[in-house]
């Protein structure tokens, strides 16, 4: 029996709401809007957070107590757009500032819901609109996809942020200014008597390959090809991959063993922490953040990471390798300054793994060359740096992990990409 997928965790509509929101930095009223208005509220909370770091931002609520948007007024006034639209209310007297969050307020639905043709369909938004255009703000706006009045109120906005549907009814032509796919999280089977399975599935391998294989990054996929959906294997006892064509569920790949470390006599000496600047459930959102900051970020990498015996995936963005936590908070300070991550972002992590796909002899300018090395690696979509060993010979590195068993899933990718990683302790220093 097909058991049907669960919804993501809310953290992960918040987190691609983060990600998405550099598309409207030029905007200044957007809607968010899906059949699930909860998972558009949340979109919209990651969207307002990330964008009320550089200008206000006000987020209404048109599809009636949406509940996270809800939770985060705190008073017993139940004011909001429905009484702006019928009494005349202004939104400054209604907007409540979210606790803990600067330049971040919510207009809640109102004493009646706010999810009527009247009020959706009302040409003031357009007004509204203009407003905050002039005073370089963000206007956010929560509805449901198949809301009454929804194309009247797209042609007064600057577009639309999809979250889930392929389509949005009663939208017309709207602008669609970015997707948010709903993530899901597939259950474990139940409990029987059949053989233990291997340590990852090959549902779970053969999507992620395939997935990482279609979509392309300066020319090619990271951890993949583009050029060739079929792969043959890169090396002895690497996974065979069968035609990664979309959609295809038959797809069928050997699930690869937790790979050994090669070095364990490093442990002690290895570069165990570094800054994760992302961690995102789509690739698309890790590797933008990854091509924008890479010539500012040391180390800089994707790792693929899978999150327990579920069929997710999260792509962590990491930069720097440091022997203690004091360096790498230094490193995290000059990030804040520099507005790659947020004055609260940028964590730390301890992430002494990685996997190992090349290395340089330590011959006459081995820091130009493993930059040359680096750049044919990155070229081909793959997340590569070096580090400088005592010897003077450079080793080339892809990810970081905090044990190996987080390693599988990327150094399969990496096989089919025609890579032959061993996992090895971080060693050595930045270039």
């Amino acid at each position: 029996m097909t058991v049907p997928p669960l919804r993501a965790p809310a953290g992960s509509y918040e987190g691609a709401g983060r990600q998405v929101a550099v598309a409207v930095r030029g905007c200044s009223a957007i809607a968010v809007v899906s059949e699930d208005t909860l998972a558009a509220g949340h979109v919209a909370l990651g969207i307002g957070l990330a964008e009320s770091a550089h200008r206000l931002v006000m987020i209404a609520d048109l599809a009636g107590e949406v509940a996270p948007l809800q939770s985060l007024v705190t008073d017993d006034d139940s004011h909001g757009v429905y009484d702006s639209f019928v009494f005349g209310t202004s939104f400054g007297k209604l907007a409540r500032e979210v606790d803990g969050a600067s330049n971040l307020f919510i207009m809640p639905s109102g004493t009646e819901s706010a999810a009527t043709e009247e009020i959706i369909g009302n040409p003031r938004w357009k007004h509204y609109a203009s407003e905050f255009a002039e005073a370089d703000e963000l206007l956010i706006l929560v509805a449901a996809a198949n809301a009454p009045g929804l194309s009247a109120l797209a042609a007064n906005v600057d577009g639309l942020v999809v979250v889930g549907s392929d389509r949005v009814d009663g939208a017309g032509s709207a602008k669609i200014i970015s997707r948010v796919p709903h993530p899901v999280i597939v259950p474990p089977p139940r409990l029987n008597l059949a053989p233990p399975p291997e340590p990852w599935s090959a549902n779970k391998i053969g999507f992620a390959a395939a997935g990482l294989l279609a979509l392309g990054i300066a020319g090619g996929a990271y951890f993949g090809r583009s050029a060739d959906r079929t792969a043959s294997p890169a090396a002895a006892g690497a996974p065979a991959v069968v035609d990664s064509t979309a959609g295809d569920s038959a797809r069928q790949i050997r699930a690869a063993p937790v790979v050994p470390v090669v070095n364990p006599q490093d442990s002690v000496a290895a570069l165990a922490y570094a800054i994760e600047i992302l961690a995102a459930n789509t690739l698309e959102g890790a590797t933008f953040e990854l091509e924008r900051h890479r010539a500012a970020m040391p180390a800089a990498t994707m790792s693929l990471v899978p999150i327990g015996d579920t069929e997710v995936t999260w792509y962590k963005v990491f930069a720097g390798a440091f022997v203690n936590s004091g360096e790498a908070e230094r490193f995290r300070a000059t990030l804040r300054r520099r507005r790659i991550v947020s004055d609260s972002g940028g964590l730390i992590v301890r992430a002494p793994l990685a996997l190992l796909v090349d290395s340089i002899a330590p011959q006459g300018g081995v820091s130009a060359r493993a930059r040359e090395k680096v750049q044919e690696y990155v070229t081909r979509g793959l997340p590569v740096y070096a580090l400088i060993q005592r010897d003077g010979s450079a080793r080339l590195y892809a990810g970081a992990f905090e044990h190996p068993g987080q390693s599988s899933l990327a150094a399969t990718a990496l096989r089919v990409a025609g890579v032959s990683p061993v996992l090895a302790y971080r060693t050595g220093r930045l270039p």
